[in-house]
């Protein structure tokens, strides 16, 4: 990955912002001076004086704190965060989020963000470089530090300021002083983007750190002879490092993560495609050919996050669901499908979907090669078609399958850049140069890496993904668990209740373990017996005494206290929570659990006393927007750490979520602001509703299957899942919801 040309966009654009903002106070969007003492003063008084650590996302809390400032300032704000995305490359933040957020901050001031293609398009699109996870999760502090620095800025004559803009070491001093933590991304950022000539387009130190020593011991020289406290030693020494590496015959550009470079300071990095170039399309074509003769080549995924891999590897087969369609061979077209798809699915255009159910049924053939795959990122295998389409009704599930002799499996992981389509089926046959990349990386070495142990590490990382969730907010979450033991999960419809308290299971437990978490659902007619214990009828006409699921799940935790078990109760208010716990009330407490507060149970005193284990941990989870709600009972509150989730509209995990999943960009921008604006409305309508009924973004998380993510989609998720949720809410003021629907279909 050579260092970026100087013609860059992003370059370009960071030196339209040094010639008219840092140089003249006037503006990246219009011709005005936002760049002004005056209005940066406007950000240091209301929000870097005004920090709000509350709850709440970034931006909605932004917005608030700019409230009272005036609309030049709020324009300053949104034009210091264009500067901020300049440097980040798509896999840190979607161009779309970018230019969301940009829009959504100067839209604050009450006028709309003027067209401006090259500021808002190329500059925007591709960064240069991944600050990491910690610059979006730690944005407050480097929009906090960028408004600190802005504040001396503006401070400073023209002549300073002149002299910094041509010295890059002198301008490298003034922002150290300016870094009181000595942490800021931003300030590498900064530097790379005003001269690029001079410094590495890298947002931590620690990269530089490394790079350096491990180039100067390659040079033969002492590494611990330089002073790596020293920020600006260290950006001097990196130049050294690359005006020796050209003098050695390096390429003028070449980047420090190119081979031979990246193994000297990354010599563990393991080969995952990332940075190899793609075989040439005549060499390509020329190894399809010996390689695979006429056989097409088809991308498959078994089912989503790959659920039946383990069932097709070992049964020798692939299958697909939609089993309403029946046998396949009975449609004579791919349109007959398509048809009868639109009215099972009740989609306005399967488009993915009946193309896939065709080509399975009608134009796989024997010695057919499939390459399964999960995700976009990851290979879990090939094999050889060997049979032809079978309807199997004995199947559960999956009915439509064909035999497959697999002749390699494993994982094998690759970078972003050369992501795969989500469909479950696709022709690669004419994607050569793809292919031979894969098939390269599949067949080299003696092995493929192993599939994970089951015991592996579940990190915080992987819980977190697709969370939308702060590192802060869910570690918080997890310290109250382990403290508590019990938590709720309460938040209105949609905010992901279940997918989150799956996560937070497994990160308790430290793996992956589904056999160690378990999953129940009150209800009203939910009782002790089905919890506890309780008498059964039996085929005989008799009852017998039968141990509830709660019961089983604590004997086998209690069984087994070297390892950790979750049990997980949904719509927890949904029932008599004082009968269905019964006795148990006290043994759920974090300081009684064990032998010595054991119990004798109703149905069975004189057998052996009843504990919960300590290795047991309780998450319940209770919609706020159930109008059926009874109040939940104090003692099991004060038992219970309640946890509030909320809607991640205004989120940029959530936009660049939409994003990498293909969703039009468009579409993004109207999910992430019609969306939020109906939930402010639904939470200033104390009177009937209030935060509690707010909408949840999980309704607009597409899945794997989803297809055409474009406006029908959009509005088939407002007209068949929103709108009735509206019209419970609002049930006495159908024209009300009319209103809503029409301002979220505009």
């Amino acid at each position: 990955m050579p260092k970026p040309p100087l013609d860059h966009p992003a370059l370009r654009a960071a030196r339209l912002w040094r010639d008219s903002c840092l140089l003249n106070e006037g503006s990246v969007f219009i011709e005005k001076s936002l760049w002004t003492s005056d209005n940066v003063g406007y950000l240091v008084r209301y929000y870097a004086e005004n920090l709000d650590d509350g709850e709440g996302g970034f931006f909605q809390k932004l917005e608030s704190q700019l409230s009272r400032a005036p609309a030049s300032a709020k324009q300053l704000a949104a034009e210091m965060f264009w500067v901020m995305y300049l440097f980040c490359s798509p896999g840190s933040m979607q161009p779309g989020t970018k230019r969301r957020q940009i829009r959504q901050v100067w839209e604050w001031s009450g006028e709309p963000l003027p067209d401006s293609p090259f500021e808002l398009g190329e500059a925007l699109q591709d960064g240069v470089a991944n600050p990491g996870i910690a610059f979006n999760q730690l944005r407050w502090k480097e929009f906090l530090f960028f408004i600190v620095a802005m504040k001396a800025w503006t401070a400073s004559s023209r002549p300073q300021r002149e002299a910094r803009l041509a010295d890059p070491w002198s301008l490298a001093e003034w922002l150290k002083d300016q870094d009181e933590t000595r942490t800021r991304q931003l300030r590498h950022m900064l530097l790379y983007l005003l001269f690029p000539d001079h410094f590495e387009p890298y947002a931590t130190a620690l990269h530089k750190k490394t790079i350096v020593r491990a180039f100067t011991k390659k040079f033969g020289e002492d590494p611990d002879q330089i002073d790596y406290k020293d920020r600006i030693a260290i950006d001097r020494q990196l130049l050294v490092v690359r005006e020796r590496l050209r003098a050695e015959g390096a390429a003028e550009d070449f980047g420090f993560h190119d081979e031979p470079y990246l193994k000297v300071w990354q010599p563990d990095t393991g080969r995952d495609g990332s940075d190899d170039d793609l075989p040439s399309p005549e060499e390509s074509g020329q190894w399809y050919q010996e390689r695979f003769g006429e056989a097409r080549v088809w991308a498959f995924a078994p089912g989503a996050g790959a659920r039946y891999w383990d069932e097709f590897r070992e049964k020798g087969l692939i299958a697909i669901g939609w089993d309403q369609l029946g046998d396949l061979r009975e449609f004579e077209s791919r349109e007959d499908i398509h048809e009868e798809l639109r009215d099972i699915l009740d989609k306005p255009n399967p488009h993915n979907d009946s193309l896939a159910c065709y080509q399975f049924a009608h134009e796989m053939r024997r010695g057919d090669y499939v390459l399964v795959k999960q995700g976009r990122t990851l290979l879990l295998g090939y094999g050889v078609i060997e049979s032809v389409y079978e309807f199997d009704e004995s199947r559960p599930e999956f009915r439509h399958t064909r035999g497959v002799k697999w002749e390699k499996v494993g994982r094998w992981r690759f970078s972003k850049e050369r992501a795969m389509t989500t469909k479950t089926l696709t022709d690669f046959s004419h994607s050569k140069q793809w292919l031979h990349f894969a098939f390269q990386l599949m067949e080299e070495g003696a092995e493929p890496p192993p599939p994970p142990p089951p015991d592996e590490r579940y990190t915080r990382k992987e819980a977190l993904k697709d969370l939308f969730l702060s590192e802060a907010d869910f570690d918080h979450i997890i310290d109250a668990l382990e403290r508590k033991k019990n938590i709720v999960l309460e938040g209105p419809p949609g905010v992901g209740k279940t997918f989150i308290a799956k996560r937070l299971a497994y990160r308790v437990i430290g793996h992956k373990a589904p056999e160690r978490v378990r999953m129940i659902q009150f209800h009203q007619s939910y009782a002790y017996e089905d919890f506890i214990q309780g008498y059964r009828p039996t085929d005989d006409g008799g009852f017998e005494l039968r141990d509830g699921v709660f019961h089983t799940f604590c004997r086998e935790a209690a069984a087994n206290r070297d390892d950790r078990y979750v049990f997980i109760i949904d719509e927890v208010n949904r029932g008599n929570l004082s009968k269905i716990f019964g006795e148990l009330m006290m043994l759920i407490e974090a300081d009684k659990r064990g032998a010595e507060y054991a119990v004798p149970l109703t149905y069975s005193p004189g057998s052996e006393p009843f504990h919960v284990p300590p290795n047991l941990y309780l998450i319940g989870m209770m919609n706020t927007a159930d109008r059926s709600l009874a109040m939940v009972d104090y003692a099991l509150r004060r038992r219970f750490a309640f946890i509030r989730l909320q809607p991640a509209f205004t989120t940029s995990e959530f936009s660049d979520f939409l994003n990498a999943a293909e969703v039009e960009e468009e579409v993004v921008n109207k999910i992430v602001d019609r969306l939020s604006a109906l939930n402010e409305r639904i939470r200033t309508d104390r009177k009937n509703l209030g935060p509690g009924f707010e909408i949840g973004h999980s309704f607009f998380c597409p899945g794997d299957d989803d297809e055409g993510l474009d406006d029908s989609w959009y509005e088939a998720i407002v007209r068949r899942e929103i709108e009735p949720l509206l019209r419970e809410y609002w049930f006495d003021r159908p024209e009300h919801v009319e209103e809503q629907i029409r301002v979220l279909l505009a």
